[in-house]
């Protein structure tokens, strides 16, 4: 990085010529020799000019913290400029906070420790270094911002039960058919038919109904089965609790936002189904190439976590007239804030197709405090339209999960154990 002379450098040759010039006019040369000395002591300095102070900055994240609810990163920076007497740094903390530092010497170690107030991919820490030389004479500009990123993934609440559909038509899984097959719970007595087990003859049954030398009677169970289940999130909105900050949609604003709410959702849900072997699909409704197609195991659940993690908002560039594929007989879970009339009808359509189809609601519970009068009214009309949303693919048939509503955890809780409801046997 070339050095440059500083305006120190031109005030102290200016000082010096100012003290030889008086130094003349009154004969005095002693006086004029510290004004020699002191533009000598400046132009030494043009040496350093002439080779530069390289500066290198490193960035290094170190393990995750956590001070309560909150996640803090800390990143070590190491600064080290050749020659350097001060290092001035720019620190911009997770892209809005902006701290001045300066550090004595040609090297710098310190720890900067950065809060993380929502999940997925966002720059921790952003560094722009300078140098100055000895007292100051010269100077470098700053160089390049050099960032450290980072992937926060969304929590993962643990669920007692998970909605699945009425009749499940996997081969084998931890959720129970409707048909008839082994690892389930009792079905019903039927007499002995070819290709039963004698294992299964119940001989209290048959002793009971038997009615003429032979007859064999059954214990038949049902089968059990994993289901697909098909995420979809809609990532075109991200908006706070602060409906004031709405028109912004800046997503350094401290507070839960509505990505932060999908991200959760889905990754507890996708998490809680891959615990029941079942197969799970992901995708976000603007960007469908980028969909992680079904299964299950391991490696899939990285994918998943990868991709949820990840997940940021676009605004989709044309209307989507087509919903997105989905396996036949596939529970569709679709998050969104519900602020946009065609997630609804996406809901209503999968619903339609026959399709059992959760919405899973991600608005967080708004606030409309700092709002003029005219704000307040445009936000209660916005928010009954999001109402009527809900009540209209509630009405078709869909169920709806409100995941960060004004009654917290023990709504939402309430509202998992109404769909987890025993299933209706035929």
């Amino acid at each position: 990085m070339q050095a440059r002379p500083s305006p120190a450098a031109a005030a102290g040759v200016g000082v010096g010529l100012v003290v030889i010039a008086g130094a003349l006019i009154a004969g005095r040369a002693d006086v004029a020799l510290v004004g020699v000395v002191l533009i000598v002591a400046v132009a030494a300095s043009g040496l350093t000019r002439m080779r530069g102070m390289p500066t290198s900055v490193t960035l290094t994240r170190l393990p995750l913290e956590r001070d309560g609810d909150l996640a803090v990163a800390p990143v070590r920076v190491e600064v080290a400029a050749e020659g350097a007497q001060l290092v001035p740094l720019r620190l911009t903390a997770s892209s809005v906070d902006v701290h001045w530092l300066t550090a004595a010497g040609p090297t710098a170690d310190i720890v900067v420790r950065v809060p993380v107030a929502h999940s997925g991919r966002q720059t921790l820490l952003a560094v722009t270094a300078g140098a100055a030389g000895p007292d100051a004479l010269t100077v470098t500009g700053t160089g390049p911002d050099v960032q450290v990123a980072m992937t926060l993934d969304p929590p993962v609440l643990r669920m007692r039960g998970i909605p699945v559909p009425p009749r499940p038509t996997g081969l084998t899984g931890a959720h129970q058919s409707l048909r008839p097959g082994d690892g389930g719970e009792f079905r019903d007595i039927h007499p002995f038919t070819p290709g039963d087990r004698l294992r299964r003859v119940d001989w209290k049954a048959t002793a009971r109904l038997g009615r003429s030398p032979g007859d064999l009677y059954v214990r038949r169970t049902f089968a059990t089965s994993d289901i697909d289940v098909a995420l979809v999130l809609d990532d075109t909105d991200d908006v706070g609790a602060d409906v004031s900050d709405w028109a912004l949609q800046d997503p350094t604003l401290v507070g839960a936002r509505s990505l932060d709410v999908a991200r959760e959702a889905a990754w507890s849900l996708a998490s809680a189904y891959l615990d029941a072997s079942d197969q799970v699909s992901f995708q976000v409704l603007s960007r469908p190439r980028s969909q992680v197609p079904r299964g299950s195991g391991a490696r899939h659940r990285e994918r998943l976590r990868a991709s949820i993690a990840t997940a940021s908002a676009h605004a989709r560039q044309d209307r989507r007239v087509r919903a997105p594929l989905v396996p036949a007989g596939a529970l569709v879970v679709l998050l969104s804030p519900f602020l946009d009339d065609d997630v609804a009808r996406l809901a209503t359509l999968w619903r339609a197709a026959g399709h059992t189809t959760l919405a899973v609601d991600t608005l967080p519970a708004p606030r409309l405090g700092g709002l003029t009068r005219e704000q307040r009214v445009a936000a209660r009309i916005v928010l009954g339209e999001h109402d009527d949303r809900l009540h209209a693919v509630r009405a078709s048939g869909v169920d709806v999960l409100v995941w960060a509503g004004a009654g917290g955890d023990e709504e939402r809780a309430a509202a998992l154990r109404a769909l987890v409801r025993p299933r209706r046997r035929s």
